[in-house]
């Protein structure tokens, strides 16, 4: 009796010192500090060598969802992802990862298409190509080896995912008379790629002194007014800057909504009187430097830009440039007496800071990163962040892309299963992102890429857009049922009966054969995918799936969809059953709507 008394009060006693301490961890999901886990036994996958710990009962090792949130953050911020990057920015954390990428600076595209050309000139005349043959001059083919096999190995991913967004917002495409000019376009891209997260204001000003976008939006040698020659200024580019660079076609809330009339009528934000005086502003602009050529030794007006520098801004002959006054939209008036010059930085300064800017560009920057359908919350937030950074300066892009990626809409997971929420694939986006997740090899190291045959079957291709206004316009609605439910899927305007056939016929090529890049250079190897490291974890089909479904759909793999490929595979039993099984894997992943439509 005296010992059970004596046993229930140490009971007791232990129970009162338990309450009264303050822990100030748990146990689980990571939370592990001084617990030791034993069990009877640790199973080892061979010859993969993961081993079932008991340590990850508790530890977090176990577990993916954090890996898969954050390859869906990868997803929207860059242009693809391996599971080694996903994994350092999983240890780093999310935003502090990209605080660090957003002081990233990039390399020149103008400086390495120089490097290309060389290399690639030297490559003809070793592998006994005709130096007639030969290209004089870095052409678009140059600058499509130049972008992709920077982007395969660069470590300023999230610029260049901005980049690629701006690129389809300020659109200048090859699919145009600047097909032999590499260096140009190059040149252009770099205003692109290192503003990226400068500020838009500079963006509009440099593009719009830009060669290659003078030519293409033909202000380049754009002459003042001549009524006895019945001589009038070009109107494209007065038109487009404001339509597709500034402010849009009708003027919009703060949230991306139209504004209407008394009558219920969307209110248009110009005139073709503004487009008239708007391209009043635009003339006198030529070249500023010129190549080497027999011709001409100095610039000068009218000349074209087969001898232009286009890697140097447009110089103002202000001989050809309209003078007196111009009266742009709202009432505002440029003052006669200022050089051609101060009328640009004028007319730029006022499409600038017109309201419109923030909720037009950023509703786009959104779309291409993030989702089709951003709620006019979502568009809000951001566009009061281009407005002001917070510390009185509009139009930062780099708060503005911080905004787009950290925002609730981007990240919670409640907007996942949300009808409204998510995007298809942009073509181009979902050959970077396999090509960066998987192995890749060239003999030579080379990674140069043509992307020509992609662009022709699956739509798409870096710069190659057959407009100015893009692949696919930000506001179109494919019929049925997105459409009835008065939302928007862009990307759907280039997927098609073809380009989604073709998209499935080059998948193939990469993974059947291993066919992911080539050039056109003479007896040039191809990049091809390095299956090695994926044949042990396609011994167990499950296994290679849970690693694919956190590198391609970050968690977001259907039962369906997982069944599909693992009866498939499982059916694979030759004696190179384990590289099979990988190539039918990937194939059928890469096909798959799971991957194909992003939430």
């Amino acid at each position: 009796m005296k010992k059970t008394i004596l046993l229930n009060l140490i009971f007791l006693l232990s129970v009162q010192i338990l309450i009264s301490q303050k822990y100030e961890d748990y146990i689980g999901a990571g939370h592990s500090n001084n617990i030791k886990v034993t069990s009877s036994s640790e199973k080892t996958e061979r010859p993969t060598e993961f081993t079932a710990k008991a340590m990850n009962t508790i530890n977090g090792e176990g577990m993916d969802a954090k890996k898969m949130e954050v390859a869906r953050f990868l997803t929207q911020a860059t242009l693809g992802a391996n599971m080694k990057t996903i994994e350092e920015v999983a240890d780093m954390g999310i935003e502090a990862w990209l605080d660090k990428q957003l002081e990233t600076e990039g390399e020149s595209y103008l400086d390495n298409i120089r490097d290309v050309f060389q290399l690639t000139n030297q490559w003809e005349f070793d592998h006994g190509v005709d130096s007639a043959d030969i290209d004089e001059r870095a052409n678009w083919s140059h600058f499509m080896y130049t972008w992709w096999e920077y982007n395969m190995f660069n470590d300023d991913l999230v610029r260049q995912r901005v980049a690629l967004a701006l690129s389809e917002i300020l659109v200048l495409s090859f699919d145009s008379n600047l097909g032999g000019f590499g260096e140009g376009v190059a040149s252009y891209y770099d205003i692109l790629s290192q503003n990226a997260f400068g500020n838009y204001k500079e963006i509009l000003k440099k593009v719009t002194y830009h060669v290659a976008m003078g030519a293409y939006l033909s202000h380049f040698n754009n002459p003042k007014s001549d009524a006895e020659n019945n001589v009038h200024p070009d109107e494209n580019y007065a038109r487009e800057v404001m339509q597709l660079f500034s402010i849009g076609l009708y003027q919009l809330n703060n949230d991306g909504t139209r504004k209407t009339d008394d009558t219920g009528e969307f209110i248009a934000t110009y005139t073709n009187s503004d487009i008239k005086e708007m391209a009043k502003v635009f003339t006198g602009l030529g070249p500023s430097a010129i190549v080497p050529n027999e011709w001409v030794d100095t610039p000068d007006f009218g000349y074209g830009i087969w001898v232009t520098d286009m890697t140097k801004p447009m110089k103002m002959y202000e001989d050809w440039h309209e003078p007196g006054e111009k009266h742009l939209l709202n009432g505002y008036i440029i003052p006669a007496g200022n050089t051609g010059d101060e009328d640009i930085e004028l007319a730029i300064s006022h499409l600038f800071n017109h309201p419109n800017v923030g909720p037009f560009i950023c509703k786009q920057l959104i779309q291409r990163l993030v989702k089709s359908n951003p709620t006019p919350e979502y568009v809000d937030r951001v566009a009061s962040v281009f407005n002001d950074n917070g510390n009185g300066v509009r139009g930062d892009l780099k708060a503005v892309v911080k905004a787009i990626l950290m925002d609730q809409e981007a990240r919670s997971c409640e907007w996942i299963n949300d009808s409204s929420n998510g995007k298809l694939r942009e073509p181009l986006l979902r050959y970077t992102q396999f090509s960066r997740a998987v192995d890749i090899d060239q003999a030579y190291g080379n990674y140069w890429n043509i992307g020509y045959g992609y662009w022709q079957e699956a739509g798409q291709m870096i710069l190659t857009s057959p407009s100015v206004f893009n692949f696919f316009l930000p506001y179109f609605q494919p019929n049925g049922p997105i459409a009835d439910a008065d939302l928007i899927a862009p990307e759907f305007q280039i997927h098609n009966s073809r380009t989604s056939i073709g998209y499935i016929n080059n998948v193939f090529n990469w993974t059947a054969y291993g066919y992911l890049m080539d050039d056109w250079l003479e007896e040039s190897p191809n990049v091809s995918v390095d299956f090695y490291k994926y044949e042990p974890l396609a011994r167990d089909p499950e296994v290679f799936l849970n690693y694919l479904d956190i590198v391609f759909t970050y968690g977001m793999l259907t039962d369906r969809t997982r069944r599909i490929i693992r009866t498939n595979c499982n059916k694979i039993e030759r004696v190179d059953f384990k590289r099979s099984r990988a190539q039918l894997a990937l194939y059928l992943m890469m096909i798959s709507p799971d991957y194909n439509i992003s939430k």
